[in-house]
């Protein structure tokens, strides 16, 4: 049950930062905008036509193109649809703006937080309850009433 939350609480711990230059290295997380002349650009090598792309940069090719390995894409459709072709090449011409994926060290620590709060809350209650916590004492009535 915590498994799941915690799963999407840790991709809260990312974010997508402005992609300085067309000079990727490879296993780079990129996310990229495509403009409208892009999107139909790329129609024929990615089967639709794409307004955005979440992947991981493969290689540049010159300052050009880079070649992304792309997880999932966004169609102008709004669509978003997992990738199962391969590698993309993808010019930097049909490129709106690029977005490069890191982590966020404010929000990963304020969830660090928050789960160990949560964690000792959950310790302290369990040991509470098993230790019979309530204050509640049973006493033998072995004596005559007076």
């Amino acid at each position: 049950m915590l498994a799941p939350l915690a799963v999407s609480l840790l991709a809260g711990c990312y974010s997508y930062r402005p992609l300085a230059n067309t000079s990727v290295p490879a296993r780079t997380d990129l996310r990229l905008y495509f403009t409208a002349d892009g999107a139909r650009s790329l129609r024929d090598a990615a089967g639709f036509e794409l307004r955005q792309l979440d992947g991981v940069a493969v290689r540049t090719l010159a300052d050009s193109a880079v070649v992304v390995r792309p997880s999932t894409v966004l169609t102008v459709d709004g669509n978003e649809l997992p990738w199962r072709r391969g590698e993309l090449v993808v010019p930097w011409r049909t490129v709106e703006r690029s977005q490069q994926r890191t982590m966020d060290k404010r929000r990963t620590r304020g969830f660090a937080a928050v789960m160990g709060a949560v964690f000792t809350g959950v310790v302290y209650f369990a040991l509470k309850s098993i230790s019979g916590g309530s204050g509640a004492t049973l006493q033998s009535g072995g004596g005559v009433p007076e």
